[in-house]
């Protein structure tokens, strides 16, 4: 344990004042995957490196069942995949519900040759759970952030009399999350707003989620209206009209959004009177 402690106080925390809990959960975790691999065939103790140069895909399912909460981010993390590129690379989808579902025992093998496939030189544990720690962090400061933006527009739109909240919704093969519905229901579904925060450098990754999600629910919810809700960083108001035309964009000689949403001054300016004119009795 003076391994895994040494290694938690040489991580920088740059947002534990924000987040404080944030950071209880990942030291946590880290402790817990250093747990599993130190009791794993991938470890060696006299030098702390993981031996990933002679591990076999049974090895590495073998580290996942011990603890597939953590280790299923751990070995995203380390090799740098996002959810949809382990889909549009390996056909393997909703990796992260391997953490409550590993007896999915096809999705879990996929899963683990496509690991052993890119960890195929032995790497210190000190560098693979910083970069799993750093990683994380990152995931979960957006997803965090994310979720206090959803709450917040949820809260204002109810604040007019509407019905909204979260949904998840069945649309062909795949299912999607709308993060404000009104109403809330997927059999009655009047306006699916999407919401994201960040800056200008994410946009442009930004824009296409948008705009395959569009494409994708459009095809389910025909006569749905679709508003996008993307907050950007207060450094950056002077760039608003920048980051529309972006967003705008990326349905250029496609059937556009009916709104585009940058600040929480434009939800009562533009969203409400919207909500107001489509959902008359």
């Amino acid at each position: 344990m003076d391994v895994i402690e040494d290694i938690l106080r040489k991580i920088p925390r740059p947002n534990y004042s924000e987040m404080p809990q944030l950071y209880e959960e990942i030291d946590n975790m880290t402790r817990a995957i250093f747990n599993t691999l130190a009791n794993s065939r991938l470890y060696d103790p006299q030098t702390h490196y993981l031996k990933f140069h002679e591990a076999s895909t049974e090895d590495i399912i073998a580290t996942i069942k011990k603890n597939p909460r953590v280790m299923i981010p751990f070995y995203v993390m380390i090799c740098g995949f996002s959810v949809r590129e382990l889909e549009r690379l390996y056909g393997i989808r909703d990796v992260y519900s391997l953490r409550k579902n590993v007896k999915d025992a096809e999705k879990l093998r996929a899963f683990a040759e496509a690991i052993h496939d890119n960890l195929t030189q032995p790497i210190h544990i000190e560098a693979a759970l910083y970069k799993f720690y750093k990683n994380w962090e990152e995931h979960q400061k957006r997803h965090i952030r994310g979720r206090l933006a959803e709450t917040y527009v949820i809260n204002q739109i109810k604040k007019y009399g509407y019905d909204a909240g979260k949904i998840k919704i069945k649309c062909g093969d795949k299912e999607r999350e709308i993060d404000c519905a009104i109403p809330p229901n997927p059999q009655n579904l009047k306006v699916a707003i999407l919401i994201r925060r960040g800056v200008f450098r994410d946009l442009v990754k930004r824009a296409k989620e948008f705009s395959t999600e569009f494409d994708e629910l459009t095809q389910c919810l025909p006569h749905t209206k679709f508003v996008v809700i993307y907050f950007a960083s207060p450094h950056e108001q002077q760039r608003l009209e920048e980051i529309r035309k972006r967003i705008e964009s990326e349905r250029e000689n496609k059937k556009p959004y009916d709104l585009v949403i940058l600040t929480p001054q434009e939800i009562q300016q533009k969203l409400i009177p919207k909500l107001q004119q489509w959902l008359k009795p």
